[in-house]
């Protein structure tokens, strides 16, 4: 009896050493994570993947994973998606006196987004907010110790999306056509979806049975797609932060969207001009500055992930031979219709992607404004779209929308942009 008593001690001992983060850190242990945001919906009476908060709630888990690390001493915080490690900029971690509760501040400055939650044992628990809508915010809690991201199933007969699929979105309402490229491993499943604006970054999730699901959040947006097969079609449930869903199918067939070259044409033959202030408060006139043989205009917004990913792509640019001279600028339309709010994201935002070129202020974000003030193109369909200036500042290439390094359309742009960006530069010689 002694000798049993003695064995069960050791299992219960050995189980909670696997699920327990080691004590010798003052902050948050090192390690992996497993979050889940609590999106509402009413109509959600039963959580699907839940493994840590009960089964009969009224909300819907988007799944994401996290690692944290200890470099040079100091707590570093990573979000995981996919092939993505993106680390929060700011982590701040103390003591609530109020509430005697260990706190934890994720503060993703370039997105204008923060998570705070408290720490105890195993679990954060605390709310991500989104700085410039008012009173947004989303419910979420962390587990330690968990990597997987959506509740394991394994099922023998799991389907094979792997490859392309042609995707129509909202189908039901108001149409438009998406590309998601799939890659499987067994139950695995990651990859991304393109649309004619943009791509929906790393998104990572699970295949089994006939089901799929895939998500991501990287700070900025919290994306959830969940689909069934029906014969050859997979329809499905797109979910976009904390509210918005739409219905979207797909179909394993090969399929071309818009040309993002073509799609945004140019309404002028006139040299552009640009009349803002800086993100600094500065007055800033294209006329007035040094010439240069080309000059890229990135129209953006820093709530927007797929402007990060033009904007590094430009950052990565700048630093080749032969183009330490072109001139870049960011034209910047954001969330807050207050210039002093806007202004002050927008030099938090520079400092946190290191930019070395101005960013003006646009002013706030709404295409159709935006459209009507950009008078030397004919719309703005995307947040970002580059816009490419010859040496006497008129417009010879126009690209849309941002087909970033989650896709496979990534390598085939750059070669392309360096071809056009060279032509330019050497008629300019």
């Amino acid at each position: 009896m002694t000798y049993k008593i003695l064995y069960s001690a050791c299992l219960i001992l050995l189980f909670n050493s696997c699920v327990s983060p080691p004590n010798e850190y003052t902050q948050l242990p090192p390690g992996q994570w497993r979050g889940i945001l609590k999106l509402s919906d009413p109509e959600q009476k039963t959580v699907q993947g839940s493994e840590d908060m009960g089964s009969q709630q009224d909300y819907f888990e988007l799944p994401f994973n996290v690692e944290t690390t200890y470099e040079d001493g100091n707590l570093s915080v990573y979000l995981i998606n996919g092939a993505e490690r993106l680390q929060v900029e700011q982590v701040h971690y103390g003591r609530d006196k109020s509430t005697a509760k260990d706190t934890l501040l994720l503060d993703m400055s370039a997105f204008d987004t923060k998570m705070e939650g408290f720490y105890e044992g195993n679990y954060i628990e605390g709310e991500w907010i989104v700085n410039y809508k008012d009173g947004y915010s989303i419910p979420f809690i962390m587990t330690y110790g968990q990597e997987h991201r959506f509740k394991l199933n394994e099922q023998a007969n799991t389907t094979d999306f792997d490859g392309n699929w042609k995707m129509i979105f909202d189908y039901d309402g108001d149409p438009y056509p998406g590309v998601a490229e799939l890659t499987q491993k067994g139950g695995q499943l990651a990859g991304t979806i393109l649309t004619e604006t943009g791509d929906y970054r790393y998104l990572e999730g699970d295949a089994f049975g006939d089901k799929m699901r895939l998500s991501v959040f990287d700070g900025a947006h919290a994306f959830l797609f969940s689909g069934s097969l029906d014969n050859d079609t997979i329809y499905g449930e797109f979910r976009s932060g904390k509210h918005y869903k739409s219905r979207w199918y797909a179909v394993k067939e090969a399929t071309t969207l818009a040309d993002p070259d073509d799609m945004t044409q140019s309404t002028t033959t006139e040299p552009v001009e640009l009349s803002y202030v800086t993100s600094s408060g500065q007055d800033f006139k294209l006329s007035e500055q040094p010439d240069s043989k080309l000059t890229i205009i990135n129209i953006m917004g820093t709530w927007c992930p797929n402007c990060r990913d033009e904007i590094n792509y430009l950052k990565e640019l700048k630093s080749k031979p032969g183009y330490e001279d072109v001139q870049i600028l960011s034209l910047a339309f954001e969330k807050y219709k207050d210039q002093s709010r806007a202004l002050t994201q927008l030099e938090r935002y520079k400092a946190s992607m290191g930019m070395d070129w101005p960013i003006l202020l646009g002013g706030y974000a709404d295409k159709k404004a935006n459209s009507e003030a950009l008078t030397f193109i004919d719309r703005l369909y995307s947040y970002p779209t580059m816009i490419i200036l010859d040496d006497e500042r008129k417009v010879r290439h126009i690209h849309t929308g941002f087909s970033g390094p989650a896709t496979s359309k990534y390598a085939e742009f750059k070669e392309e942009m360096a071809r056009i960006l060279s032509e330019i530069i050497n008629e300019a010689e």
